[in-house]
């Protein structure tokens, strides 16, 4: 679920920074400046789901890779329901 709100954020952010910079103009209708405020806005939105959602995925890659470290260290301590499932010997 985190990385799926991650991704959004990336889509979404890169979106609105595409129709951002294409409808970039020097203008001062009120309308235009709604609009454009409202994009900025949103890219900031997704910045900050970017900046909360990161941090939280790259920690659990981290358990998962202790997990493997010492499942298959050669200096272990052995754990015989583990090595059950798993079928070391």
């Amino acid at each position: 679920m985190k990385t799926l709100s991650l991704m959004m954020s990336v889509v979404v952010f890169v979106a609105s920074g595409y129709f951002f910079v294409t409808d970039l103009r020097q203008t001062t209708e009120l309308n235009y400046l709604i609009y454009m405020s409202l994009l900025v806005i949103l890219m900031l939105i997704c910045i900050v789901g970017v900046m909360i959602n990161l941090p939280m995925i790259l920690r659990q890659r981290r358990k998962v890779r202790t997990l493997i470290y010492n499942s298959y260290s050669s200096k272990r301590i052995p754990n015989k329901e583990f090595d059950k499932q798993l079928s070391i010997h």
